[in-house]
């Protein structure tokens, strides 16, 4: 039998997220009473689509808060996705993930390194 080494991911580790593609995953939430209320259905379709083929796999929470987007991690991060999402509900500015509205409530996203983290 013959012998093969590990090239990526380098080792198996409990616990932690690996990846062998480009793929990462991002966590949107909304959070405040004014801009950043819940949405209903035919206003999430309006960040699904506008995330394209970039979020390969997404998924609302049935509370219209959260949104889960399986992505291409080349074209995106954080600021993109809040920047791109952000603008669709109402003006605002980004930094560092967060998109605040002028009404001071928020769209946070995240990067999860972990799918025991999305369970919650």
């Amino acid at each position: 039998m013959a012998i093969q080494t590990r090239v990526n991911p380098t080792a198996v580790a409990l616990g932690t997220l690996q990846s062998t593609l480009q793929l990462k995953i991002f966590e949107a939430v909304l959070s405040g009473s004014g801009t950043a209320s819940a949405l209903v259905a035919a206003g999430a379709a309006g960040f699904t689509d506008e995330m394209g083929t970039t979020g390969a796999l997404m998924q609302w929470k049935s509370n219209g808060l959260k949104l889960t987007i399986v992505g291409d991690g080349h074209a995106l991060n954080v600021d993109t996705i809040a920047q791109r999402l952000g603008n669709i509900i109402g003006t605002g500015a980004v930094s560092g993930g967060v998109w605040t509205f002028t009404d001071t409530t928020t769209l946070t996203v995240t990067e999860k390194t972990s799918f025991a983290s999305l369970q919650s």
